[in-house]
């Protein structure tokens, strides 16, 4: 079982590299339109649990920020923080909600902690960057609303079709 989670997470990790570039062929800004790596960290959470998930959670952004210098190292902070939550959140709810529960809580989850990581940067640290304030964090919640969308829409498809095929995890061991 250990082996089938560090592959799946292996897989995730390459996916949520990939994603984003793949997205950027549609412009610079579309990683912020639609949230291309928050997809693999979600199934991250979904199919391999909580304490998996945060592995992928914080290795893909890191991971990803080296290699493709995207997400940029002050937004690479606050990422990490957010993905995290995705993962552990959407790990700990997985099988006991239905699917479209678990993401919707988990991703309003990983937006509060997200505003709450800008509060705490802005007023604890003094930070000034341009998306860290109150119009930048509700106006990248609106920008963000398509990727929400097809989180909403692709997630539970994929799921559904890898539980269908088998491809679920069928004993998680968290």
């Amino acid at each position: 079982m250990r082996v089938r989670k560090i592959v799946y997470g292996g897989l995730l990790i390459a996916l949520g590299i990939i994603l984003p570039q793949l997205f950027h062929v549609f412009g610079q800004t579309a990683g912020q339109t639609f949230l291309p790596m928050h997809i693999p960290v979600l199934l991250a959470g979904l199919l391999i649990g909580p304490y998996w998930g945060l592995c992928v959670a914080i290795a893909t952004p890191i991971l990803s920020s080296l290699i493709t210098g995207m997400p940029p190292v002050p937004m690479l902070y606050f990422m990490l923080v957010e993905l995290a939550t995705y993962a552990v959140i959407s790990g700990l709810l997985s099988g006991k909600l239905n699917i479209y529960l678990n993401l919707i809580i988990t991703l309003v989850c990983g937006r509060i902690v997200y505003g709450l990581g800008l509060v705490a940067a802005v007023n604890l640290f003094g930070m000034t960057f341009k998306f860290a304030n109150t119009t930048a964090f509700f106006g990248g919640i609106v920008t963000g609303l398509p990727g929400i969308a097809i989180q909403l829409v692709f997630i539970p498809i994929i799921m559904y079709a890898l539980k269908k095929g088998g491809l679920t995890l069928a004993k998680q061991s968290r």
